[in-house]
């Protein structure tokens, strides 16, 4: 497969669902291997520039590979463009079971620390009604954040197609930049901005989330808390955001990378057990003695949660880059 029609191909599967992408990437490729052999005949000796106008031609042929893309999907994708799609998918499948995770937990939390009477299986019943409601409200943002950005940048397929007439696509006109490159930068970028969102949660009062009259409107994390495990959740922190600052400049998911990122990842969620188990981490007007232990191991449980959910998304994204 030559660079050209490497890029074509590339310009039509990044539309597409990741799942998809080989066999229809495959299946490109053979058509258009086929139709420049046809059209070579059975001149063997053909020259590089012979062969690499008729590889032109057949591309011209095919048209527009947003056109092209269409044909493959098995879904319209309106609101939410074509170039826009498969980061749209990431978000969904890796922002909403951390926020229905961590809103379940600090709901179970809160309970408790209203009411020490209660029972695990009377807070249950609220906190997964909670939780439905911020998976709803993240669902929400989310889509919006990127139907904007999706907007703003060029529009999806619908205004790409209107960029030009119908049969004046040229090859010239192809994106040459490699998807999987822009990809990773977006999903650094994403985690840049998670870092800072987790760096920020010791200065975050209680007023936030309306719970300010707990602990007359103080943070969520104890006040009295050693100042070198904040300074080492910090240290951690920065470097996670090393890690995604790499990836953003290189725009690769280098093994060595993933490995040192999940190496970080681990020896956070085992730093953050160590100091839940060790010492009041929350405020202690947010906890009460009788449900200390069950809050303690029910936060620990979603941290290790969090933590092996991150290592799969991982992984699985360096695959998909390795394709």
């Amino acid at each position: 497969m030559s660079a050209l029609t490497e890029i074509y191909v590339d310009n039509v599967t990044r539309h597409l669902p990741e799942d998809s992408r080989p066999d229809i990437a495959a299946e490109i490729t053979a058509t258009i291997d086929d139709m420049v052999d046809a059209r070579l005949g059975e001149d063997a000796a053909a020259s590089p520039d012979r062969t690499a106008a008729i590889e032109r031609e057949v591309l011209e042929e095919l048209g527009d590979p947003v056109a092209l893309s269409r044909e493959y999907s098995n879904s319209p994708q309106h609101l939410i463009g074509p170039n826009s799609y498969s980061l749209y998918i990431w978000s969904l499948r890796w922002v909403l079971p951390i926020a229905g995770l961590i809103a379940l937990v600090s709901n179970v939390i809160v309970t408790f620390a209203t009411d020490p009477q209660t029972h695990l299986g009377a807070a249950i019943g609220p906190a997964i009604g909670n939780t439905v409601t911020a998976l709803l409200t993240a669902f929400a943002v989310i889509t919006i954040i990127i139907a904007l950005g999706d907007r703003r940048t060029d529009g999806g397929a619908s205004s790409s197609m209107k960029k030009r007439q119908p049969g004046t696509w040229s090859v010239d006109d192809l994106d040459r930049r490699d998807s999987h490159s822009k990809q990773i930068r977006a999903e650094a970028a994403l985690g840049l901005v998670f870092i800072v969102v987790l760096a920020t949660i010791p200065f975050i009062p209680t007023t936030l989330l309306y719970v300010g009259h707990l602990n007359e409107g103080g943070t969520f994390i104890n006040p009295d808390l050693g100042v070198g495990w904040l300074v080492g959740y910090w240290a951690f922190l920065a470097l996670m955001a090393v890690v995604e600052i790499i990836k953003f400049t290189t725009a690769s998911a280098k093994p060595t990378v993933a490995l040192i990122g999940g190496i970080i990842d681990v020896a956070m969620a085992v730093f953050l057990t160590i100091a839940l188990l060790t010492q009041p981490v929350l405020h202690p007007e947010l906890t009460n003695t009788a449900n200390a232990d069950i809050q303690q191991i029910i936060t620990v449980i979603a941290i290790w949660i969090i933590t092996v959910w991150d290592q799969v998304s991982t992984w699985r994204i360096y695959r998909r880059n390795r394709r």
